[in-house]
């Protein structure tokens, strides 16, 4: 059998075995590089980056030298639905929540063993991350509408959509998504932003559950 090829992944001197860290983990670490080089993250080009980086977890057993596309498929799932990680689909796209960069952040410290990496390199200041959640909330469908219509009922499917989860999606999740755009919103003082997240927070305390607000 042909041995597959992994092009042009740039292969990262990591300090420790990664094999000691989760598969979830180490896919969304995946998922977000594919986002930060400005790649669309469909599932052709995760199951690719989730072998080329690290093949040990993510080939066939009994053909090591090929992706296993099944472990791909059931782990971004679990980091969808369970972990609430990513949203979108493996179709017409994924993307990182907010809860699932920080998960990638903390895995590329460990597999680099520096406190520093995205402070100094990707994200280069926290001011890039807070243009960037502004600029998210802005091209939301929700916000929008929001503009367009003023004060609406906002539906639970759409704030969950807005909050980066799906209906599978813990309420924690939502919540602690939430909060980080309400702190960035209130840091820049984008009062109609933070008018809408009020609008926002009414919706999250009637879904109920034990999660305090």
């Amino acid at each position: 059998m042909k041995k597959y090829e992994n092009k042009n992944v740039n292969k990262k001197a990591f300090k420790i075995d990664y094999a000691n860290i989760g598969i979830d983990h180490l896919l969304i670490y995946c998922a977000n590089n594919i986002i930060e080089r400005g790649d669309e993250c469909t599932f052709e080009t995760l199951v690719h980056e989730c072998f080329s980086l690290f093949p040990k977890k993510f080939s066939l057993v009994n053909y090591p030298h090929w992706p296993d596309s099944s472990r791909v498929d059931k782990s971004w799932r679990r980091c969808r639905t369970d972990k609430g990680w990513l949203c979108g689909t493996a179709r017409e796209g994924l993307r990182v929540t907010e809860a699932g960069r920080e998960e990638a952040y903390i895995t590329e410290k460990k597999l680099f063993k520096t406190n520093e990496t995205r402070l100094n390199n990707s994200l280069n200041s926290r001011r890039t991350k807070e243009e960037a959640v502004i600029k998210y909330i802005i091209e939301t469908k929700e916000f929008k509408r929001y503009l367009m219509n003023g004060p609406y009922d906002i539906s639970e499917r759409e704030l969950r959509s807005f909050l980066g989860g799906t209906l599978e999606t813990p309420k924690r999740v939502l919540i602690h998504n939430f909060h980080v755009y309400h702190q960035i919103a209130k840091k820049l003082k984008n009062r109609t932003i933070l008018s809408f997240l009020k609008l926002c927070s009414l919706k999250i305390k009637k879904l109920g559950g034990s999660d305090d607000y």
